[in-house]
């Protein structure tokens, strides 16, 4: 057996070493914060351990050395085993510099070193530790869609959209499916709507208006405010082209969007900034609405109507 596959080599600094129940309850806790998943049980599941939450915290000794045994004997390159045990010496908060000594004696790769740098930090809810490592330009990108989407998680602490947009920059992950897809867009609509717009222009027709039926739902679902004011005049004055012209309108009318408060209403505000008055829907026209300081929108369409006007561009 190699010098760091042996278990009492590894633990040399305590042979009977167990994780502390503090260590075991974070880790727990954190799993159920992380959709029930830690990167440690994604790279665990990768050498084909099974039940990974069942082996993953171990609690006793007897529990460590099972798991480090089923690690140096999996089918994997030694590379990725060793990129556990790192990990797993990361975790031993009373033997600090054993993960640094480990990977100084097995001449661990940096890369690999970063990576499991970045996802330990992932893993303890220090997102903004573990961008300084994952964001590296020379790492190849592993779980790139996963680490995006546990940041656009607004239920994590400290949540903080724009490591998510640092680290989409950087890594440049597939956002493979559905569920990616609309998380990172939904925080790039957070961070505004203008950026998010332009980003739809990147995609194909089908990904296109995907993402800008769910940038008007986005902005028509924002709790009242200020917030959802700047964003609706964001949205209504959006440079659209003919088809998304079309999309707007039909979302609104008979799309999904169409269901929320105030669909109709950012509608008819479309036509008035951009001075499109000929292009109001039927639908419309029976749009009026409790009066606000006097005014609604049957007086103000009207209004325009009569004295000819068109509004500002």
């Amino acid at each position: 057996m190699s010098y760091w596959a042996d278990f009492d080599n590894i633990f040399s600094f305590n042979k009977k070493y167990h994780y502390e129940s503090k260590t075991v309850e974070l880790i727990v806790s954190n799993r159920r914060v992380l959709d029930n998943q830690l990167f440690a049980d994604r790279l665990l599941g990768l050498l084909g351990i099974k039940g990974v939450t069942k082996v993953y915290p171990p609690k006793t000794n007897s529990d460590l050395r099972s798991l480090v045994d089923q690690i140096v004997s999996s089918e994997f390159d030694i590379h990725h085993k060793q990129a556990l045990i790192y990990y797993i010496l990361k975790d031993c908060r009373n033997a600090q510099g054993a993960a640094a000594q480990f990977a100084n004696s097995c001449h661990f790769p940096e890369k690999y070193r970063l990576f499991i740098e970045g996802v330990w930090h992932m893993d303890r809810l220090d997102f903004r530790g573990a961008i300084e490592y994952l964001a590296e330009p020379s790492l190849i990108p592993t779980f790139p869609d996963e680490i995006l989407y546990t940041l656009t998680l607004p239920h994590i602490p400290k949540h903080d959209d724009s490591l998510a947009i640092a680290y989409y920059l950087t890594a440049a992950p597939p956002l493979a499916t559905e569920k990616v897809q609309r998380a990172y867009f939904e925080t790039l609509a957070r961070s505004g709507v203008t950026e998010a717009f332009f980003f739809t222009r990147k995609y194909d027709e089908f990904h296109r208006h995907s993402f800008f039926v769910q940038l008007i739902e986005f902005v028509l679902k924002t709790s009242p405010g200020q917030t959802r004011s700047k964003r609706a005049m964001e949205l209504v004055g959006l440079p659209l082209d003919e088809d998304e012209e079309a999309w707007f309108q039909e979302s609104l009318l008979r799309g999904a969007a169409s269901h929320f408060p105030g669909a109709k209403d950012t509608l008819m505000m479309r036509c008035f900034a951009t001075g499109k008055m000929d292009a109001l829907a039927a639908e419309l026209e029976t749009l009026g609405g409790k009066k606000v300081e006097g005014l609604n929108w049957d007086d103000l369409r009207e209004s325009v109507r009569s004295s000819g006007a068109t509004p500002a561009q």
